[in-house]
């Protein structure tokens, strides 16, 4: 598995943990994030597509799928504006920019291993 890979690998193993504990849990983080009980079923929803978009990670990082990397450095780098957008007009809770930095971070991960994996991919075509 090449270096890119491992990190969408790895941000699809964050995705599953907080999808699973958002499906099972959903108290867990509710508080936290400014949910109360009637609203459960809207954190599971949200735990649901999380879980189908951590598989989606998952079978990219497998099969090596470069121009899915790329477009993930782009819209997880992306969710922080949204986030403060969304907090600005009051819909969502301070914290959701916090958290949104965890994308951040796992997108320029992404860009940096994808930087630093282009000169051996350009090495290979030459030969």
């Amino acid at each position: 598995m090449s270096y890119p890979a491992k990190t969408v690998f790895c941000f699809s193993l964050y995705m599953f943990i907080l999808s699973l504990a958002l499906l099972l849990a959903p108290g867990l983080l509710s508080g936290l994030l400014g949910y109360t009980g009637e609203s459960y079923v809207w954190v599971r929803l949200i735990g649901m597509f999380l879980f189908y978009l951590a598989c989606f990670y998952l079978h990219a990082a497998w099969q090596e799928m470069r121009s899915f990397f790329y477009l993930t450095v782009y819209t997880r780098a992306s969710i922080v504006g949204f986030m403060a957008v969304f907090v600005a007009l009051d819909w969502l809770e301070p914290i959701f920019i916090l958290l949104s930095l965890v994308d951040l971070a796992g997108a320029l991960w992404t860009r940096r291993a994808l930087a630093k994996d282009k000169p051996a991919e350009e090495g290979s075509r030459r030969s």
